[in-house]
């Protein structure tokens, strides 16, 4: 059977429910549900969260990194997949993740029968995520749409190396929960946030779902304009096919048709066969 090539895709601006600074999971479970309910209403068929939607992106100590973390799959994955069975709907969003005795910042893809897969962010945040055990692998996320990438924000903006990995296992869709906060210069923190993203579909010739906090939390204060962007058809650069949404939470949706992506990089239709990874042993060096 031939993947769908038109996919709609909700990406929400969103702040989790703390009380007295510390994340409350049941209450965020039930927002995270209204904003799922929100996008159904407009017929999407993915939604994407943000980076550790579930807890918050607080630079927790380990041990109350601990505390929240819970095993994939688990009670509040099992909450999602009845959502999205429901309303049979496809969900990614972040949270703490244990296996064992490690534990990992995670973005699980959830269908209506369960857990399609789980991305571990690769690229830990060293100031924030001291709790954080480096995922090892490139998962490709296999939908009615075809395969589908996850990065989680460092991993996306600094490590081009994470959606080329995953544009040449062939995905063309790849999701960027992340939890990137206001830096001191906003017109700066916006420039960087289009500009890397930008690059990334363009040169990967795919649409990348992006989905941030809003609000403050901790010594963190962030500041949305969740977006869907992608290539632009016919010209050498990027469009922002929804979004970006501003400081406020909600839900933008895009309708995005898989066909209309050409091999096109600075106007060359063959960048994947002209690649020569025989001469980029520099990069995998220490």
């Amino acid at each position: 059977m031939c993947a769908s090539t038109v996919v709609k895709i909700a990406v929400i601006n969103f702040q989790p429910v703390l009380e007295d600074s510390r994340p409350n999971k049941v209450a965020t479970l039930r927002k995270m549900e209204h904003f799922i309910i929100e996008a159904v209403k407009s017929n999407a068929d993915i939604v994407v969260f943000p980076e550790l939607a579930l807890t918050s992106y607080s630079g927790f100590p380990p041990d109350t990194a601990y505390e929240l973390s819970e095993p994939i799959p688990g009670d509040s994955t099992s909450v999602i997949q009845k959502i999205a069975s429901q309303y049979n709907i496809y969900v990614a969003f972040g949270m703490i993740e244990r296996s064992g005795s490690k534990l990992y910042n995670s973005v699980p893809f959830i269908g209506p029968r369960g857990v399609l897969g789980v991305y571990r962010k690769v690229h830990p945040a060293r100031f924030a995520e001291k709790w954080a055990t480096p995922g090892d692998s490139y998962p490709l996320i296999q939908t009615p749409w075809g395969p589908i990438g996850i990065g989680i924000c460092y991993d996306n903006y600094c490590f081009p190396e994470v959606p080329r990995i995953y544009a040449i296992k062939g995905a063309r869709i790849h999701l960027n929960p992340t939890a990137i906060p206001q830096f001191k210069d906003a017109d700066d923190t916006l420039d960087f946030y289009f500009t890397m993203l930008g690059a990334r579909s363009v040169e990967n010739n795919m649409f990348i779902a992006s989905a941030n906090f809003v609000g403050k939390q901790g010594d963190y204060d962030y500041f949305g304009h969740s977006m869907v962007i992608g290539p632009k058809p016919g010209k050498m650069n990027y469009h922002i096919y929804a979004g970006p949404l501003g400081i406020d939470e909600g839900v933008a949706i895009a309708t995005i048709d898989l066909s209309s992506l050409k091999d096109l990089c600075l106007g060359v239709r063959t960048i994947f066969e002209d690649r020569r990874p025989e001469t980029y042993t520099p990069l995998v060096k220490g």
